[in-house]
């Protein structure tokens, strides 16, 4: 078989693409009968290269799965869980399970426990790369205008903890400002985004929807198995904005 000649731009930095990133990656939908997104990335800028998909995956899951018997979940999200069990242990190193807190309350003992990214793993730039891919995919091209390393990214479920694994009390009191923040992004005008074609992600999974402001600028929401947000904020070039606002109408 003839190897591909790739002749696109990288959907990140738009230097010569020699390989194909999914978008998210096909980890997270592992056992789902659904298609997947790709655009042309870098070697550097697919993000699978590097372990990162997994580990973040892990990271969103393994609070989940130690959730179980305490909440509900969607079926989509069980099967999920299930699914990624033999990704926890090869994960382990860089997706910690632990307590949030070190030295908790009585009241918040019992706690189940979330996960730890190490250091390494760089979620922000992991969650750029992820809006980037899909405006270059509602896009059809890369745009130089846009600059990814310098979008703010936001969730109101994330603590940016360094070091240990839990952290101090004091240090998740943003947590409740943050719910404050989410609250008043929630109350914007959303529209949801596209997915795979024609076999969509499931939405319980993966959904993104996109908030467009005045001067072409936007904000990308990302949800992940129906529990955990994250917010980009970047502005495009006046093109960008049009081929978007077509790509949701198809």
């Amino acid at each position: 078989m003839a190897k591909r000649k790739y002749k696109e731009a990288c959907y990140y930095c738009g230097t010569q693409s020699c390989t194909d990133e999914h978008v998210p990656p096909k980890q997270m939908f592992k056992g789902f009968s659904c298609d997947s997104i790709t655009v042309p990335s870098c070697e550097e800028h697919n993000t699978s290269k590097g372990g990162a998909d997994q580990a973040i995956v892990s990271f969103f899951l393994i609070p989940l799965r130690n959730s179980m018997g305490r909440y509900s979940f969607e079926r989509e999200v069980l099967q999920a869980i299930h699914m990624a069990q033999p990704s926890y242990e090869l994960t382990k190193r860089k997706a910690i399970d632990s307590p949030l807190f070190k030295d908790p309350p009585q009241a918040l003992k019992g706690l189940p426990n979330l996960a730890y990214l190490v250091p390494e793993i760089d979620m922000s730039a992991w969650i750029r790369q992820l809006t980037a891919a899909l405006v270059y995919d509602g896009v059809g091209k890369f745009d130089a205008m846009i600059k990814w390393s310098k979008a703010p990214i936001w969730s109101p479920q994330w603590i940016a903890a360094k070091g240990p694994a839990s952290v101090e009390l004091e240090q998740a009191t943003p947590l409740i400002q943050n719910s404050e923040t989410d609250h008043q992004l929630e109350q914007l005008s959303w529209e949801n985004g596209w997915s795979a074609h024609p076999r969509p992600y499931p939405a319980a999974i993966y959904a993104f929807q996109i908030h467009f402001g005045e001067d072409h600028k936007m904000i990308f929401k990302h949800r992940f198995y129906n529990r955990f947000t994250w917010y980009v904020w970047f502005s495009s070039a006046q093109e960008g904005t049009a081929k978007l606002r077509e790509k949701l109408l198809r």
